[in-house]
């Protein structure tokens, strides 16, 4: 899934309290659909195409084929699929529901894509969309309560979770009575948002271009609930230019922030190359929404920028123009040495402590 998101799951209510938990469950030997016999390497389901490797089930790389002769077999998702039994069940109902079933709906397949992407066999089996009522059954124990826990944190609610005794199914509940009418439409158009400028808007005319921007973003997705930018440059850029970096937050319910980092040497252009990569995203995220992207993990693509051979590390740039750093470890196949500034290379991006990093890179 190309820019497949990874979300913070914080264990907070909206008030800041600890989210309480009912119990800790792990995969139990007993469930007669999580055998603990192993396949054959890249053994093959030959419904989702997951392939079984090192011990568990994963997605294929984008251009991954599994070898000649593989084995095929359905995977323990598939097979309950197949015959009709789900391991979870979560029921969303409520005046709220009939109100914001959008909302509500961007949120699950926001979690269902988040939760999937990491772990194949957690899938939702059925979706039934009802009057009154949305009821979902997953392929396991764990994506219904995260499911609840994801509109808990962005709508509050009610929301309970019931393992059965031997712990192998699960019943959730979210709910809420409570309609909150949606906002006139002149309160709706007002977009919060913050410009952290650090003296680089130093002309009226680019001030100007980057509120009509964010203008723009606001009219070409009205769900968002805020926009944070910015922007950063050389501090001799006032004589001698860029390059200068303009990074865009973006929120909308119970999505985690998107993030969009662009550089160019002239402002007008990274600002306009910045807010056209965010609406790539959105539109990425409106597809999600929709059901049309399939849920497995496509590797981002880029090239490398800067090699610090002796160092152990390096900085590529995504096909949106953003830098990310990657490390030695981070290279698949030992082939960290045979790397060269403008190779073409494929990755997985993550968050890390001073900015976006790579791993699973590979050319």
């Amino acid at each position: 899934m190309a820019g497949a998101q990874r979300g913070n799951r914080d264990a907070l209510t909206p008030t800041g309290q600890p989210m309480i938990r009912n119990a800790i469950i792990s995969e139990t030997p007993g469930d007669t659909y999580r055998l603990s016999k192993k396949f054959p390497e890249r053994t093959v389901c030959p419904e989702c195409r997951a392939m079984y490797q090192g011990g568990r089930w994963r997605w294929p790389a984008e251009d991954e084929r599994a070898p000649a002769g593989a084995k095929e077999t359905l995977c323990p998702a598939c097979r309950r699929i197949r015959d009709g039994y789900p391991a979870g069940r979560l029921t969303i109902s409520g005046a709220f529901l009939a109100l914001h079933r959008d909302d509500v709906m961007g949120v699950l397949r926001a979690e269902e894509q988040l939760e999937t992407a990491e772990h194949p066999l957690n899938r939702i089996a059925s979706l039934e969309e009802r009057a009154n009522a949305i009821v979902v059954t997953t392929t396991d124990i764990h994506l219904p309560r995260r499911i609840a826990e994801a509109l808990y944190r962005a709508y509050e609610g009610k929301l309970t979770v019931e393992y059965a005794e031997d712990e192998q199914s699960v019943q959730a509940t979210w709910t809420r009575e409570d309609p909150h009418p949606p906002e006139t439409a002149e309160r709706a158009a007002i977009l919060p948002y913050e410009i952290v400028d650090n003296g680089v808007l130093d002309s009226p005319e680019a001030n100007a271009y980057l509120l009509e921007r964010i203008d723009r973003l606001r009219r070409f997705s009205p769900r968002i609930t805020s926009c944070r930018v910015v922007l950063e440059a050389p501090q001799n850029h006032h004589r001698k230019g860029g390059p200068f970096q303009v990074n865009i937050h973006v929120d909308l319910p119970g999505v985690v922030a998107r993030v969009t980092r662009q550089q160019a040497d002239d402002l007008h252009v990274a600002i306009s190359q910045a807010f056209d990569a965010a609406q790539r995203q959105l539109e990425e995220h409106a597809r999600v929404q929709r059901g049309q992207v399939s849920p497995t993990v496509r590797p981002a693509r880029g090239r490398i920028a800067r090699l610090f051979a002796e160092a152990g590390y390096g900085f590529l740039t995504a096909e949106d123009g953003h830098e990310v750093y990657f490390h030695r470890n981070s290279v698949l196949g030992e082939e960290f040495d045979l790397l060269q500034a403008g190779d073409e290379v494929k990755f997985t991006e993550e968050p890390g402590d001073k900015g976006p990093q790579a791993s699973s890179l590979e050319r």
